[in-house]
C-alpha cells in the first residue's frame, strides 16, 4: 500500500472514530496529547503521523493500534510486500502490521530495527501486554529500567504500561514478531 493510501486510511478511520465517540478536534487533542492541527492534517490525509503520534491517538482513543491500519477479515493472506508499514527513527525502524484478531484484541507485527536504531515506546493503557520473538541480529529491550539481551529464537513478554525502550547496538538488521495482546476493558 503506498504512503499516500495509508495517510488516507488512517484519516478517514481517525475521523470516523472521532464522529463515533461525539468528540471535537479540540477534545481529541485533550485526549491523546496530539495538537488540534496535526489531527486535523491527518483526518485530511495531508499527514502521514509517526509510529509515536498514531500511538498515541490510539492509546487515548483506548483502541488499538492497528484500528488505522488493519482490514480484518476471517481469513486473510497479507504478502510482505502489502503489509502496511510505519517508519521512524530515520528509518531505523520499521514497523508492519501483520495481522489483527478478534476484535483488535490482540495485534502482530514484523518489526526490523537497522543498526544503530533505539526505540523507545510510549507506555500502554494498564493490562496490556507485549510478546516478542528475535528472529534475526540481537536485541536490546530495557523494560522497567531491567536490560534484556535477545538472540535469534529468544522470546519474551512483558506488561507494557511502562516505556520500554527496543535497541539494536550491533551492524547487523534485527527483526521480530510481536503481538500485544489488550485487555478486555479497553
Amino acid at each position: 500500500m503506498e504512503k499516500e493510501q495509508i495517510s488516507a486510511q488512517i484519516g478517514e478511520r481517525l475521523r470516523r472514530l472521532r464522529m463515533q465517540t461525539n468528540l471535537s478536534l479540540d477534545a481529541l487533542a485533550r485526549k491523546t496529547g496530539v495538537s488540534k492541527p496535526m489531527l486535523g492534517q491527518i483526518e485530511r490525509g495531508t499527514s502521514n503521523p509517526t509510529v509515536a503520534t498514531l500511538w498515541k491517538i490510539a492509546s487515548g482513543l483506548g483502541v488499538p493500534f492497528t484500528t488505522f491500519l488493519a482490514d480484518v477479515t476471517t481469513t486473510r493472506v497479507t504478502r510482505a510486500e502489502e503489509q502496511s508499514a510505519l517508519y521512524e527513527d530515520g528509518e531505523k525502524y520499521q514497523v508492519y502490521n501483520t495481522f489483527t484478531v478478534e476484535a483488535g484484541r490482540a495485534e502482530g507485527f514484523r518489526v526490523r530495527l537497522l543498526p544503530g536504531c533505539r526505540r523507545a515506546a510510549e507506555p500502554h493503557a494498564p493490562g496490556v501486554v507485549e510478546a516478542l520473538v528475535v528472529t534475526r541480529g540481537n536485541l536490546q529491550m530495557t523494560v522497567t529500567d531491567q536490560v534484556y539481551n535477545l538472540s535469534p529464537g529468544d522470546s519474551m513478554q512483558f506488561q507494557a504500561d511502562s516505556v520500554h525502550v527496543y535497541e539494536n547496538l550491533d551492524t547487523d538488521v534485527c527483526e521480530a514478531c510481536l503481538v500485544i495482546f489488550y485487555s478486555v476493558g479497553g
